[in-house]
C-alpha cells in the first residue's frame, strides 16, 4: 500500500517504456533493462515513525548524527522483516538502497540529490546480510529529516511532516574486480542541450559519461560531455593537450570488504575513489580507454602497453563497438515524447571483458528538467 515516491514511479515508467518500444532487443549483443528493484512503499516508514515514536523528531532540533543514531537503533515493522529475509535470497549482487520520496522528481521543483542513497556488499551469511539491509534502509529514512533537507523542503515552501518516503532496493549494476565493484561507465543524458557547439543542436541532447559509478558524476567529477547525434565530435579529446587535461582520472567503486559496520551520515563511506590505473588490471578499460604515447606525443585508441592512459570512450564514440549513442538516442526521444517534456535519464553499462563486444545497458533513473523561466528585475549595478 502507500505512494512508491517519485524515483520508483519513474522506474514503471521507464519500465513500461522499454517494453512498449521494444528497446530490449533492439541492438544485437546488448540487453536494455532496469535492475531487478523492489519498491517499500511509503506506508513502511508511516509505520517505522508511528512504531518507534520517532514523530518528536520533526519538532526539535538535532544533529545529523544524533538523528541517524535513532533511527538505525529503531525497529523495523515485523512483516518488512520478514519480506526482507525472503528478497534477499534472490540476491546475488550488492544492492543500492536508494530514496524515493513524494517530492522527488516532482515537475515543478528538482529535488535530485537531496536525500542518501546507500550501497552495500552483498554477503554470503543471510542475518548479516539483512542487518546490513535494514541499517541501509532505515539510514534513508533518517536522510528525510536530515539539516539540508530541511532547509530544501522549507525552502521550496514544502512542509517536512508531509514528506514520505519510499525506498528502492535495486541491484547494482557492474562486475567485481579486486573486493570492488562498479560498472564499467555509468552517465547521465539530458534531452535537451543548454550549450551546443559547431553543428549540434539543443533538441538533440547531451550526455556526461565517466567510468565507474555514478557519483563521480554527481559530485562533479571530470567527465566526458558529448551529444549522442555527433559522437565523433567530441570537444575534450579533439586535441591532445586539452585531453590529457580534461578528462578523468579519477573513479569511484564500491568497496566489497565494507560490511557497514560504521554506516555515517556521508552515503559514500563505503565507496574508494581511485585513480583510473586502477581498473586496467582485469579489462575493465578496453573499451572506453586510449594511450598517450609521449615519445610519438599522440594518443593512441585503444589500450597499449606503458604510456598514460586517457579515458576517451574511443572505441564506443568513435569506433562503434558498443552502440552507446543510438541507444541514448532512442532512450531520450522516447523518454520526452512520453513524458511530454525535456528529460533527464541516469544510465549505467557494464561490458563483457571478453572481447566479444557484448554488455548489458542499464536505465537507472528518469526525471523531468525542471525549467524555470522566470523574468529578473533586478537592478545588477545595484547588487
Amino acid at each position: 500500500e502507500g505512494s512508491l515516491g517519485g524515483k520508483a514511479r519513474g522506474l514503471a515508467f521507464m519500465n513500461s517504456m522499454i517494453l512498449k518500444h521494444r528497446l530490449y532487443d533492439k541492438h544485437a549483443n546488448v540487453r536494455i533493462m532496469i535492475p531487478r528493484s523492489v519498491v517499500i512503499a511509503t506506508d513502511y516508514f508511516d509505520d517505522f515513525i508511528r512504531l518507534n515514536g520517532l514523530k518528536y523528531i520533526i519538532s526539535q532540533e538535532f544533529s545529523d548524527e544524533e538523528i541517524l543514531s535513532e533511527f538505525v537503533s529503531s525497529t523495523v515493522p515485523a512483516r518488512l522483516q520478514q519480506e526482507l529475509k525472503a528478497y534477499i535470497q534472490t540476491v546475488r549482487t550488492p544492492l543500492a538502497v536508494r530514496s524515493s520520496s513524494k517530492l522527488e522528481d516532482s515537475h515543478y521543483q528538482p529535488f535530485a540529490g537531496i536525500y542518501s542513497t546507500y550501497m552495500i556488499p552483498y554477503v554470503d551469511n543471510g542475518d548479516q546480510m539483512l542487518r546490513l539491509l535494514l541499517k541501509a534502509v532505515k539510514s534513508v529514512y533518517a536522510s528525510v529529516y536530515f539539516a539540508t533537507s530541511r532547509a530544501y523542503l522549507s525552502s521550496s515552501q514544502n512542509l517536512i511532516s508531509e514528506e514520505k518516503m519510499a525506498v528502492i532496493i535495486q541491484e547494482v549494476c557492474g562486475t567485481e574486480q579486486d573486493g570492488l565493484f562498479f560498472p564499467t561507465f555509468s552517465g547521465v543524458a539530458r534531452s535537451i542541450n543548454y550549450y551546443p557547439i559547431g553543428d549540434e543542436k539543443a533538441e538533440e541532447g547531451i550526455v556526461n559519461l565517466a567510468l565507474g559509478l555514478g557519483k563521480y558524476i554527481v559530485d562533479g567529477g571530470m567527465t566526458l560531455r558529448f551529444s549522442p547525434y555527433h559522437p565523433n565530435q567530441v570537444l575534450q579529446t579533439s586535441e591532445m593537450e586539452i585531453a590529457l587535461k580534461e578528462t578523468q582520472t579519477r573513479f569511484y567503486a564500491l568497496d566489497l570488504r565494507n560490511a557497514g559496520h560504521d554506516f555515517s551520515i556521508d552515503d559514500g563511506f563505503n565507496l574508494l575513489k581511485l585513480h583510473v590505473k586502477e581498473a586496467e588490471k582485469d579489462g575493465a578499460l578496453n573499451y572506453i580507454a586510449s594511450t598517450y604515447d609521449p615519445y610519438d606525443q599522440i594518443i593512441r585508441d585503444g589500450l597499449y602497453p606503458g604510456g598514460r592512459k586517457v579515458i576517451t570512450f574511443a572505441n564506443i564514440l568513435q569506433h562503434d563497438v558498443f552502440p552507446l549513442p543510438r541507444i541514448l538516442q532512442l532512450a531520450l526521444k522516447y523518454g520526452e515524447q512520453e513524458m511530454r517534456r525535456p528529460v533527464e535519464i541516469e544510465f549505467a553499462a557494464t561490458m563483457s571483458r571478453e572481447q566479444d563486444k557484448s554488455g548489458t545497458f542499464y536505465l537507472l533513473q528518469i526525471r523531468p528538467i525542471v525549467d524555470t523561466k522566470e523574468m529578473l528585475d533586478e537592478d545588477l549595478t545595484a547588487i
